[in-house]
């Protein structure tokens, strides 16, 4: 391999660490490792256990913030716990 594949390679792998975050068992919103409760429902029930962002900006205009009935800003888990939210 020549150092040109070898950067190739290297660009393509996914990262593998986690942000500093929890998700809502309930809703799927990402919370900061340090919450106690969810900062869009309240609930109690946040896990370490999820996969996956999605970030929706501008929910008036994003299709998907539509599809998951998004009203305001906010970073969701794809996947907690083995469910897709």
């Amino acid at each position: 391999m020549d150092k040109e594949e070898v950067e190739m390679s290297i660009a393509r792998k996914a990262p593998t660490k986690k942000p500093p975050l929890k998700a809502c068992r309930e809703c799927g919103t990402l919370n900061l490792r340090e919450a106690s409760q969810c900062s869009n429902c309240g609930s109690p029930n946040l896990t370490d256990d999820w996969e996956g962002i999605v970030i929706i900006l501008k929910p008036n205009s994003s299709i998907v913030g539509s599809k998951i009935g998004v009203d305001k800003p906010i970073m969701r888990a794809i996947k907690v716990a083995g469910r897709i939210v």
